[in-house]
C-alpha cells in the first residue's frame, strides 16, 4: 500500500500509529516530497489532528526561510497565525522583510494585526514608512510611487504614531501592495488615494478603445474576463469608484465585497445576464451606475433600481423615477 497524508490519518483514527509516528511520517511528506499538492494535505493534516509541538513550529518557521513554493510558505505562514500566533512575531518580523509574494505579505500583515501587541504595531508602522522610501511601484515598467509617497509623507507628518491602530496600518500596507501587484498584472492600471486615511478611493482598470491601433503589440490591454482575475480587490474596501470599462466582464457579483462603492462604471463589456442586478442591489451606497454598451440593457426595466441611483444605460443618462 503507497503511504499518503490521507492514509497517515486513518491509520491515526483508527489508533493503528501514534501521534509521534503520525507527526514522523506528516513531517517526511512536508520535507521530501516534490508534489505540492500532498506537501499541503500533510500539513492541513497535522493541523488536524493538533500535533503542535515545538520542532512543528522549528520545520514551519524554515519553510518560511527557505522553501521555493510561495504557495507552500503561505500555508505554513496561516499555520503559523492560528496554532502559533504567541510566539509567531520573530518570523513574521524576518518575513515581511524578505517576502515578495503577494498573498504571503497579505497573509504576513494580517498576522501582524492579528499578534496586536506594541511590537507588532511599530513593524507595521516602520513598513509604512517604508513606502515613503519606495521609488517605483513597479520598478520593472518604472512606474513610480509618487501619489503614495505624497499623501503618506502627509499623513504620517499630521498624525503621532501612537494615534495609528493596527488595523488603519495593515490597511494602509495591503493597499499599497495590492496596487503594485495590480502593476504587474495589467498595463493600464489608474487610481486616487484619500488623503485622510491613506486608502484607495479610486480604481480604473479600463481599456480606451480610442487608443486601439491596429499592430499594437499583445498584452498592451488588460482584456479582464472575470472580476475574480483582479487579485486583491476585495481588500480595497474603502474604494469609492471602480472603472472597469471596455473589457469582457460578464458577471460582477464579486463587487459586492466592496461596501463603500458610489460609483460603478461598466461601460462596453459582455453583461447580459439579469443576476447581475442582484450584485447592484447588495451595494448599499452606490449613487452611479454605468451599463452602456452592454446587452443587459435590453433587458432592464426602471423599477429594479433604487431611485436614488443614476443609471446610464444609452448614450444620455436615465435618472430612475
Amino acid at each position: 500500500m503507497n503511504l499518503s497524508p490521507k492514509k497517515v490519518l486513518e491509520q491515526f483514527e483508527r489508533n493503528e500509529i501514534n501521534n509521534s509516528i503520525a507527526f514522523d511520517q506528516l513531517i517526511s511528506f512536508v520535507e521530501n516530497s516534490e508534489n505540492e499538492h500532498i506537501r499541503e494535505e500533510a500539513i492541513q493534516i497535522l493541523d488536524r489532528i493538533g500535533i503542535f509541538s515545538e520542532k512543528l513550529f522549528g520545520i514551519l518557521e524554515n519553510i518560511l526561510i527557505s522553501d521555493t513554493n510561495r504557495k507552500i510558505r503561505n500555508i505554513a505562514l496561516k499555520f503559523l497565525e492560528r496554532r502559533f500566533l504567541n510566539k509567531a512575531l520573530t518570523p513574521l518580523k524576518w518575513a515581511i522583510n524578505h517576502e515578495n509574494d503577494y498573498e504571503c505579505l497579505i497573509t504576513i500583515i494580517k498576522s501582524l494585526k492579528k499578534v496586536n501587541s506594541e511590537e507588532s504595531k511599530l513593524i507595521l508602522f516602520n513598513e509604512a514608512k517604508k513606502i515613503m522610501k519606495t521609488k517605483y511601484l513597479n520598478k520593472e515598467k518604472r512606474i513610480e510611487n509618487k501619489k503614495f509617497k505624497k499623501v503618506l509623507k502627509k499623513l504620517l507628518k499630521t498624525k503621532k504614531y501612537e494615534f495609528f491602530t493596527h488595523k488603519e496600518l495593515s490597511q494602509i500596507l495591503i493597499n499599497f501592495i495590492t496596487i503594485a501587484n495590480l502593476t504587474k498584472q495589467y498595463p493600464n492600471v489608474f487610481y486616487e488615494i484619500n488623503s485622510e486615511n491613506g486608502l484607495l478611493k479610486e480604481l480604473d482598470l479600463s481599456d480606451y478603445l480610442e487608443f486601439e491601433v491596429k499592430g499594437m503589440p499583445f498584452g498592451w490591454k488588460n482584456n479582464i474576463k472575470s472580476i475574480s482575475e483582479i487579485v486583491g480587490l476585495k481588500y480595497l474596501k474603502y474604494l469609492k469608484k471602480i472603472d472597469l470599462s471596455n473589457n469582457q466582464i460578464e458577471i460582477f457579483k464579486e463587487l459586492v465585497n466592496l461596501e463603500n462603492l458610489t460609483h460603478l462604471i461598466l461601460t462596453n463589456n459582455k453583461i447580459s445576464e439579469l443576476e447581475n442586478l442582484e450584485c447592484i442591489k447588495k451595494l448599499p451606497n452606490l449613487e452611479y451606475l454605468d451599463l452602456r454598451n452592454n446587452d443587459i440593457v435590453k433587458k432592464i426595466h426602471s423599477n429594479e433600481f433604487n431611485p436614488r441611483i443614476r443609471v446610464l444605460l444609452k448614450d444620455s443618462y436615465i435618472k430612475i423615477k
